[in-house]
């Protein structure tokens, strides 16, 4: 194969893929951008979440030795 030829077929596939990205960046982007929003709203709920958790916990069983006499 001549040099020119391979060197087209180069430029081909690089301007190929070029295209794809080109062609699919409105998709890439969105989801980026819901990734980024979603970890950003996790971020923002994990103070409620952990306040929540500490409201619903069980109260913790008396420290007494009475068990002892059972």
């Amino acid at each position: 194969m001549e040099p020119g030829a391979v060197a087209a077929l180069v430029v081909g596939y690089i301007a190929t893929v070029f295209g794809v990205l080109l062609l699919y960046s409105p998709l890439i982007l969105l989801a980026v951008g819901l990734l980024l929003t979603a970890g950003l709203l996790q971020l923002l709920a994990w103070p409620f979440l952990a306040l929540i958790h500490k409201w619903r916990r069980k109260p913790d069983p008396p420290q007494d030795g009475s068990w002892l006499f059972h």
